[in-house]
């Protein structure tokens, strides 16, 4: 049926480019990160974009990083894209690592969470 929406659609939420953001950010749905953020991610699906910058650590299902990371991330499947860059630690269930990217972590498989 024509413009239906799937009922189980997850909501997204944008912190646009003009956004500086200091704290916690505690999300159900998915998050796109194209301002700055000091300060811990924890949502389903986090996308940095490449003018996204966040200094702090995240916790996703899946994380997608264009931009900047500076901290801990933590994600069933992460994928640094060749505009990301990450420092700090990484820990997966199955990673991606474009060309281009810089990744100055360390990089591990992310503990059950049983």
């Amino acid at each position: 049926m024509l413009g239906k929406t799937n009922e189980t659609e997850i909501e997204k939420s944008i912190i646009s480019r003009n956004m500086k953001i200091k704290g916690k950010i505690s999300a159900d749905g998915d998050l796109v990160l194209l301002g700055s953020v000091v300060g811990d991610i924890k949502c389903h699906s986090l996308s940095v974009e490449d003018s996204g910058t966040l200094k702090g650590n995240i916790d996703a299902d899946v994380v997608t990083v264009s931009g900047k990371c500076d901290g801990q991330v933590s994600g069933d499947v992460v994928s640094i894209k060749s505009t990301g860059k990450i420092s700090g630690e990484v820990f997966y269930e199955n990673i991606s690592i474009e060309e281009g990217a810089v990744v100055e972590a360390q990089i591990g498989k992310r503990k059950s969470k049983n």
